[in-house]
């Protein structure tokens, strides 16, 4: 089951375990996506809605913000705990572009759990091809 076909769920810290893998998310980036989270997050640099600078600065394409990458990360890791998760830290490495007419997979799995904090590695990926890495430290109820 794919996180876009599913509920969110309230879940509590100890029914997560080392090794669990989150449901993927898969999701088409558009052009109306990518400039209206740039225009969101105030981020006027062209390459993000100009398509002939964004070409003329050697990218494919505009391409989608750092702050909508964790908007996205973090909608991932919200939609599969439910509203009780609160994240900590977030850190993520921007590897290579993600432009209109990609079909966006959002990956997970639990890396690591403490009594306070789960940590989940989070993968955006298009095709086979990773985009972005991520690291993401929350806590949900016991």
């Amino acid at each position: 089951m794919t996180l876009n076909n599913m509920e969110a769920c309230n879940m509590v810290a100890n029914s997560i375990h080392i090794g669990t893998r989150l449901p993927e998310l898969r999701v088409t980036m558009s052009a109306q996506k990518i400039i209206s989270a740039a225009a969101a997050t105030r981020d006027w640099q062209p390459i993000h809605h100009d398509y002939e600078i964004a070409s003329k600065s050697g990218l494919r394409g505009i391409i989608l913000n750092a702050p909508s990458q964790a908007g996205w990360i973090s909608k991932y890791i919200t939609d599969w705990t439910g509203p009780h998760a609160r994240i900590k830290r977030l850190a993520f490495k921007m590897k290579d572009s993600i432009c209109p007419g990609d079909e966006l997979i959002i990956k997970g799995e639990i890396i690591s759990k403490t009594d306070d904090f789960i940590t989940a590695e989070v993968s955006l990926l298009v095709g086979d091809k990773l985009k972005t890495s991520a690291e993401v430290c929350f806590s949900l109820p016991a």
